[in-house]
């Protein structure tokens, strides 16, 4: 894909599917690739909410507490 912000929406997608299939781990992992593509994105207000309900989940995934601060989910 040629431009940062569909890249982004493809890994916004992905971030959606792993989450309506309780995989923690795969969603944080596209969130993390959304920030690298397109880094105001993960700040939009869906993806702070995926970025709480990881930090709120059951799964303790390490990083995430830092991503939610970094990108507004979580004050710091």
């Amino acid at each position: 894909m040629p431009r940062a912000e569909r890249r982004a929406r493809a890994w916004t997608d992905l971030a959606r599917m792993w989450e309506a299939l309780g995989d923690g781990r795969r969603t944080f992992a596209a969130l993390r690739q959304v920030e690298r593509e397109a880094p105001q994105e993960v700040r939009r207000p869906a993806l702070r909410a995926l970025t709480t309900g990881l930090l709120y989940g059951p799964t303790r995934i390490e990083g995430v507490r830092e991503f939610a601060v970094r990108t507004g989910a979580l004050a710091g």
